[in-house]
C-alpha cells in the first residue's frame, strides 16, 4: 500500500524505528516496511534514514507535547484529573493511539532506545525533550494552583515541587519498566496518587480541624 503523505511516513517510520534495529536498518529495508519507494521517503526527507528519524521522533514529542498540555473542561476536579493521570495502562494506550502504536506500553523500552539514540545523532533533540517536560510540568503546576483558588487543595501546597513529583514518577516509573520489564508501576501508580492526594488536599485540613 502506497503511503506518500509527509505526515503518513512518519508514523509508519515511527512504528517501524520501534520494532527494528535503527543502526542495521537500510534505507531499502525501511522503505519495502514502509511499503514506499526510497524516491518517496527522498521527497519530504532529503537527508534520507537520518532526517526521517529525526521527523519520526520529532513528530512523537509533538503528539506527546500536545497530550500532556491539554487543557480539562473546567468542572473536572483535580483530584479526578490526578486519579485519571496515574491510571498509567490507560495513559500509555492513548499515546500509543495518538501515535498510531498498538503496543506502547510493550514497546517503550525500544521507545527510549529509539530516543537515547537521536539525541545522540542530533544533540538539540536533547533540550526538545526538556520543553516537552517543562511544558508537562508547567501544565500540571497550573491545574495545581488552579485547584488551590478552588480550595480543593491547602493553599500552603508548593504546585511546583507536586508537579515536579508527578514528572518524575512518570518518568522514573517508565524507565524502570523498560529496562526491567517491570510492571509495578501500574498497580501502584494509584497508590502513589492516594499519597500525594492526601499530602494536599483541603480536605483533610478541614478534617483535622474539625476534630
Amino acid at each position: 500500500m502506497s503511503k506518500t503523505s509527509k505526515e503518513e511516513l512518519l508514523r509508519e517510520a515511527l512504528r517501524f524505528f520501534i520494532l527494528n534495529d535503527y543502526e542495521k536498518s537500510s534505507l531499502n529495508d525501511i522503505a519495502k516496511g514502509l511499503g514506499v519507494t526510497k524516491g518517496a521517503i527522498y521527497h519530504h526527507f532529503k537527508g534520507g534514514k537520518d532526517d526521517l528519524l529525526y521527523g519520526a521522533v520529532n513528530h512523537m514529542l509533538d503528539t506527546m507535547d500536545i497530550l500532556f498540555s491539554q487543557s480539562y473542561p473546567s468542572g473536572i476536579s483535580l483530584r479526578t484529573i490526578l486519579e485519571n493521570l496515574f491510571q498509567m495502562r490507560d495513559v500509555m494506550r492513548e499515546v500509543g493511539r495518538m501515535l498510531g502504536l498498538d503496543n506502547m506500553l510493550e514497546d517503550y523500552g525500544n521507545t527510549i532506545y529509539l530516543v537515547v539514540l537521536t539525541i545522540r545523532k542530533f544533540p538539540v533533540f536533547q533540550q526538545r525533550m526538556k520543553q516537552v517536560y517543562d511544558n508537562y510540568r508547567l501544565n500540571l503546576k497550573n491545574l495545581l494552583n488552579e485547584a488551590i483558588v478552588k480550595g480543593e487543595i491547602r493553599r500552603d501546597v508548593d504546585s511546583e515541587a507536586i508537579a515536579y513529583e508527578i514528572t518524575a514518577f512518570y518518568e522514573g516509573s517508565l524507565l524502570m519498566g523498560a529496562v526491567t520489564d517491570s510492571l509495578d508501576f501500574i498497580d501502584l501508580g494509584p497508590r502513589v496518587c492516594a499519597t500525594i492526594w492526601n499530602g494536599i488536599s483541603a480536605e483533610k485540613d478541614e478534617e483535622e480541624q474539625d476534630g
